[in-house]
């Protein structure tokens, strides 16, 4: 699959739009434009990864925000030390864009020389900055509310049901080398809709799947599961069963 910027940005106005047009995004319904973050960033990119999560997190409020001013605004939260989700998922991040970058496994002792990225400082918060900078990233659940954003299974289908045109069309145009997600619930409900391609079946989680359209998916535990996120040494472990598969 080939990323066309000037294709993506008139598809990203389009469902821009179409989020509008079903949602109350002006009073109680407010959204996060997600999408490529850096667009002129991630068109340059080796291995052009998409995650996609059921929730949006940063945000509560109402109106539109574009996920383009992570950069400048962090919507997403990296630089606030109770928000984990990002933060974790931003780190392994940064080590498959380094392993594409140059070609080569980053060792346990090459990992252990880069700063505690689950501590919140102004030079973490710069390279998460930078891992996110790189890819894509879209949530199933488009508003957001002032009572919160966690999810329940029902509801996660539910958005994903009254999403599925706009989610559709924002995979198409991303146009993704690997596309990670996040979580059963947000998998069984792209899965259920045929968005992870024609070949993407369920259970096999941690393994990649070739996706029959020229793209590859992963199931992955959601960072907020303890057992698998909680630790560097956890970090470095999802790496590993990732970028072993990645390899061959």
């Amino acid at each position: 699959m080939q990323f066309d910027k000037a294709a993506y940005k008139t598809a990203k106005e389009r469902i821009i739009s179409l989020i509008k047009g079903s949602h109350d995004w002006e009073n109680t319904e407010g959204f996060i434009a997600d999408g490529v973050i850096c667009p002129d960033v991630y068109e340059k990119q080796p291995l052009r990864i998409l995650c996609i999560l059921a929730e949006s997190y940063g945000y509560d409020g109402d109106g539109m925000v574009d996920i383009e001013d992570q950069p400048k605004d962090d919507i997403m939260g990296l630089g606030n030390h109770t928000v984990q989700t990002p933060r974790k998922l931003a780190s392994l991040l940064y080590l498959l864009q380094r392993s594409a970058e140059e070609g080569a496994k980053v060792t346990p002792e090459e990992w252990e020389k880069v700063p505690a990225l689950f501590s919140v400082s102004e030079q973490n918060t710069a390279i998460l900055q930078e891992a996110l900078s790189k890819v894509a990233w879209i949530n199933v659940k488009k508003a957001s509310n002032g009572n919160g954003t966690k999810l329940d299974s029902s509801e996660a289908h539910s958005h994903a049901r009254r999403n599925e045109v706009v989610l559709r069309e924002q995979i198409k145009s991303i146009a993704p080398d690997l596309i990670i997600v996040c979580g059963q619930v947000a998998f069984s409900a792209l899965l259920d809709m045929g968005l992870l391609g024609p070949k993407t079946v369920s259970g096999r989680g941690w393994q990649i799947q070739d996706a029959g359209n020229g793209t590859r998916v992963i199931e992955l535990s959601h960072p907020a599961y303890f057992e698998d996120w909680n630790s560097y040494d956890k970090i470095y472990r999802n790496y590993e069963i990732i970028q072993s598969q990645l390899s061959h």
